[in-house]
């Protein structure tokens, strides 16, 4: 089978959804499939041209996997969210529509990006051969307007219009949840025939590749003996970050020992900084490469998942398949009833407390830090529920056959019966 797939995100953007299409990608060329990708500039999350990249076209190969890299605008760190993100999707799926495919058997698109999405499935369904097309959505912008406040009820609806819009050009739409799935039917208003839910996967590699773990201790926190709570990934407008920021400053005030991490990038991270400069209780790392991400994440004694409130459906966060897989306590902040602490419930990982309540935050790590035998129960809980159900090869095989099935689907309708014969 021939597939294409355009995306905006792509290797090696460390975080977001590029691990996984990345991970898609090289497992299906590994099942034997025909794959090509067409993919933007690496940008995220720090929204900087940070591979140098020039020009308007380059052709590489990532890992065997055939990449065109196309132009298109990056917007500041601070524009990330807003009218520089759309300006962003609008170019390169402009250019989407002026590069060769090919004669794809199918064309998958990843939202987001969800503008640029919709370019490259009107034209597949325009252009001659008429593939099969499929849509891989890892968040809703509409929740998500809705959710952060960044737009008001008007553009929030809108982009609802957009999305069922964009949806319905899909032959398929695959989802990572079925919170998503839910929602992409009932509020959305996509034929739930064509939705499915194809979970993502722990994409960690299986040891942290020789980095000296008590080390990365000392690197992070300054005393290897200190308790470590860490939160790893983007630092957005969702993530809410201010919450962590706040919390360690609390540690600072009532000489607690634990040390808040905040590892990653993101349009917010320059703010935080400001905020948690002078904090003895926090530190910020970068973006790190896999062996020591992994590394930095086997270090802490509690891993962190925040969200800003009244967040509840526009993603789930994908650091949670990597923190279910490495066998910590994770404490979630984010609220009771959202995918997020659905999730965390789900594979009894940690508890769930509400969202902005640094306080609270403080007190559940230092709970859990004083309680070794029950940190260690959630951590093996976690362990069991990404060896059952976070697999990458399952997922990748599963996600494999419903495209072959779409394909063959195609074919079954296109095939000239006996009658048309004669």
């Amino acid at each position: 089978m021939q597939i294409l797939i355009v995306c905006l995100n792509y290797a090696p953007e460390p975080s977001g959804t590029a691990p996984y299409t990345a991970g898609l990608a090289q497992g299906l060329l590994d099942l034997g499939h025909d794959v090509h990708v067409i993919a933007g500039i690496p940008h995220y999350p720090s929204w900087t041209n940070y591979t140098g990249f020039s020009g308007r076209r380059r052709e590489d190969i990532v890992d065997g996997v055939p990449v065109t890299r196309l132009w298109h605008t990056i917007p500041s760190a601070d524009g990330g969210p807003g009218l520089g993100r759309a300006v962003m999707e609008l170019t390169f799926g402009l250019h989407t529509l002026l590069v060769g495919w090919g004669k794809p058997d199918l064309v998958l698109t990843v939202s987001p990006a969800l503008i640029s999405s919709g370019f490259a499935l009107a034209r597949a369904r325009l252009g001659a051969g008429r593939p099969q097309t499929a849509i891989w959505v890892q968040d809703m912008y509409s929740t998500g307007l809705a959710e952060l406040g960044s737009a008001g009820a008007v553009a929030a609806a809108a982009f609802k219009i957009l999305e069922r819009g964009v949806l319905g050009l899909a032959d398929g739409v695959s989802v990572i949840h079925e919170r998503f799935r839910r929602y992409v039917v009932q509020e959305v208003g996509v034929d739930g025939s064509k939705v499915v839910v194809n979970r993502n996967w722990a994409h960690l590699r299986t040891d942290p590749h020789g980095v000296d773990v008590r080390q990365m201790r000392a690197t992070l926190a300054g005393d290897p003996d200190r308790p470590i709570a860490l939160h790893a990934g983007n630092m957005g407008a969702k993530q809410g970050l201010e919450n962590v920021v706040e919390a360690a400053r609390l540690a600072q005030q009532q000489q607690s020992d634990v040390m808040f991490v905040l590892v990653g990038d993101g349009n917010q991270r320059a703010r935080l900084e400001e905020l948690g400069a002078g904090c003895a209780n926090l530190t910020f790392a970068p973006a790190l490469p896999d062996g020591e991400f992994r590394a930095a994440l086997e270090a802490a004694d509690v891993l962190l998942v925040n969200e800003k409130a009244g967040v509840k459906e526009m993603a789930v966060p994908s650091k949670l398949t990597s923190y279910f897989r490495v066998g910590r306590p994770v404490v979630a902040a984010t609220s009771d009833d959202g995918s997020c602490a659905d999730e965390v419930r789900a594979a009894d990982a940690g508890p769930v407390i509400p969202a902005g309540d640094p306080a609270l935050m403080l007190s559940t790590v230092e709970a859990l830090v004083a309680d070794p035998d029950g940190s260690r129960r959630y951590a093996e809980s976690a362990t069991r529920f990404a060896a059952a159900n976070l697999s990458a090869a399952s997922a990748i095989s599963g996600f494999s056959a419903w495209l072959q099935g779409l394909v063959e689907r195609r074919r079954a309708v296109t095939a000239p019966t006996l009658a048309d014969s004669h």
